[in-house]
């Protein structure tokens, strides 16, 4: 679990788990996306299933890594370091069942298959959830059972894991692994012990990039410490799809649009071409990947990257606001408080699930409106 940077809370109460013996059955991993939480959920579930666990000097307890149990799980770590949920699925640990959406591919019931994957079915939880739990652990040491993304789970799929929650079979423990901990039904969450995960700091996101991708130039490794915004998950997506060319198709032209006033006209198209190459290029590494759910992604994390953007200049021209004249400053920091309104109206409406290409621009018109006409200091 020490590959987790800047978690020490989540790992101590981990730990503590560990150490005294009282692990709960049930428990929710929550925080914002890309922060370590799957990876912990893995390394914990490893230390759970281990045959012959060892402790150190501080009483921390680790893994044995030579027994039958953690030989089996080492096939896991290169598809966790290259983010391959899909490629964790086929591990051969038969005790280790981790749950996404994307189980629905392999599903008898052929109109499953064919379902989009932006969600997790209630079939899926029945087979490969439901169904396993009730039964004995096949190398005698316990069950894991981890769902990923649980905020995917509708109504109907989360009351199918009542009964598992309730009255769980001895040595079965379930994660719920999610970055919106509220869309989770409250009958869930009161049967779980939560343990909590913060954004990294920018220094913790630097090493780790120094570790993993040491041949970035300073300018491109600064850019995407703060596109990162204290996600390794966010920073790697940025350095294995080249996403610092938002930068320059985005966030450029709406620096000069503050600058100067003068019309970005392709905007809004720049917006769409950049969500729909990172999409398109997320099936291509991805085998069975989900177009509209990898468009929402790449969505998001525009959205995401723009507002962040306004709010850095926010927090820059706060700095030289005269605090004699709060109209003068408030009257500054509109159209950047604009900005962040317009990104809030485009995540509303692709939840709505409005035309992708109509949101983006929509997103750019409204920057524009926002922007226009003002040049900042």
């Amino acid at each position: 679990m020490d590959r987790v940077l800047g978690q020490s809370a989540a790992l101590r109460a981990l730990r503590s788990q560990l150490a005294t013996g009282r692990v709960h059955h049930a428990q929710i991993f929550h925080g914002p996306a890309g922060v370590g939480k799957f990876t912990t959920a893995l390394a914990f579930a490893r230390q759970l299933l281990c045959h012959d666990p060892v402790t150190d000097l501080h009483g921390n307890q680790s893994a044995c890594g030579a027994c039958g149990s953690c030989k089996l799980l080492r096939q896991t770590d290169d598809a966790e370091e290259s983010d391959d949920r899909t490629a964790v699925l086929s591990s051969a640990h038969p005790d280790l069942h981790v749950i996404t959406k994307e189980l629905a591919l392999f599903s008898d019931d052929a109109q499953e298959r064919g379902r989009k994957l932006t969600s997790i079915p209630v079939g899926v939880i029945r087979e490969h959830l439901v169904g396993p739990a009730s039964l004995a652990p096949a190398m005698g040491h316990g069950k894991v059972f981890i769902v990923d993304e649980a905020e995917l789970l509708n109504a109907t799929g989360q009351n199918a894991l009542l009964k598992t929650l309730e009255e769980p079979t001895p040595g079965t423990y379930l994660i719920l692994v999610t970055s919106s901990e509220h869309r989770l039904l409250p009958t869930i969450r009161s049967r779980c012990q939560r343990v909590a995960y913060g954004v990294l700091e920018d220094k913790d996101v630097a090493r780790w990039l120094g570790e993993h991708h040491g041949g970035l130039d300073e300018q491109t490794r600064k850019w995407v410490v703060g596109f990162a915004q204290g996600s390794l998950g966010r920073a790697s997506l940025a350095v294995r799809f080249n996403l610092v060319e938002w930068g320059t198709a985005v966030l450029s032209p709406i620096q000069r649009l503050s600058k100067t006033g003068r019309p970005e006209p392709d905007l809004g198209a720049s917006i769409g071409e950049c969500v729909d190459g990172f999409a398109a290029a997320w099936v291509g590494a991805h085998k069975n990947a989900s177009k509209e759910a990898a468009n929402r992604r790449a969505a998001a994390l525009m959205g995401s990257m723009i507002s962040n953007y306004a709010r850095r200049r926010i927090a820059e021209m706060a700095e030289g606001c005269d605090p004699e004249t709060p109209g003068d400053s408030e009257a500054a920091l509109e159209p950047w408080l604009g900005v962040i309104a317009a990104v809030d109206t485009f995540e509303g409406q692709l939840n709505s699930n409005v035309n992708l290409k109509l949101c983006c621009e929509g997103l750019g018109m409204a920057v524009h409106g926002a922007l226009m006409g003002v040049a900042a200091p």
